[in-house]
């Protein structure tokens, strides 16, 4: 069997006070324009740092060593989250982001995990196009004009993320929501704490839950 997989940070807190207001006049400019708008729970506000999509279970184990080995080279940082702007643009909007502060420190990151999955065969190939990273925070059902609806929040400030650790997440649709399941903590220390007993062998510390 396969599962979905994607590592991801956890951006749940502060924006679930940070963002809220603005959230909701998200939704009533919405309402107002009628617009039909899939918004994300904000238990599930993430930032994804790399996707690995359907994976054998048998190299569960291997993803989380990896992800703890890479975790051993990088310490704590932050980041800061900013801007309302859309996918594919703004008069042609399906998915609402969160601007997501592209530090340099982010993309070291990222490809040095990224390396090291794909020389363990755990992802297919690096990605060719740039990291652009961002939090969704809704889906358009109709590609529609947003321009209006989020001008008033452009270049607004909703705080910083602090990063101490990179999650391992699997992701199952249930419902009309995605529900996503941590599979493996692991913070920048190089301390992975995995989810349901999963056997890791490495030189790194961790602790299993």
């Amino acid at each position: 069997m396969t599962k979905r997989l994607f590592l991801a940070l956890n951006a749940t807190d502060p924006l679930a006070d940070t963002f809220l207001p603005t959230l909701k006049k998200l939704k009533i400019n919405a309402d107002r324009r009628d617009m039909t708008v899939k918004w994300v729970p904000v238990d599930n506000y993430h930032v994804t740092v790399t996707f690995l999509g359907e994976t054998p279970e048998e190299d569960i184990s291997k993803v989380a060593e990896t992800l703890a080995e890479v975790c051993t080279r990088f310490t704590p940082f932050e980041l800061k989250i900013e801007d309302v702007g859309a996918f594919s643009n703004e008069h042609d909007a399906r998915v609402l982001w969160l601007g997501v502060q592209n530090k340099r420190y982010l993309g070291e990151f990222k490809d040095a995990l990224d390396q090291e999955l794909v020389a363990k065969n755990l992802l297919s190939q690096l990605e060719e196009r740039s990291y652009s990273p961002h939090l969704t925070v809704g889906r358009l059902r109709n590609p529609r004009s947003v321009k209006d609806m989020i001008s008033p929040f452009k270049r607004k400030s909703f705080g910083k993320i602090q990063v101490d650790e990179v999650v391992l997440y699997e992701s199952t649709l249930q419902g009309a929501f995605p529900v996503y399941k941590p599979l493996a903590r692991c913070k920048l220390t190089g301390e992975a704490d995995l989810a349901d007993g999963i056997p890791v062998k490495t030189d790194v510390d961790i602790a299993i839950t």
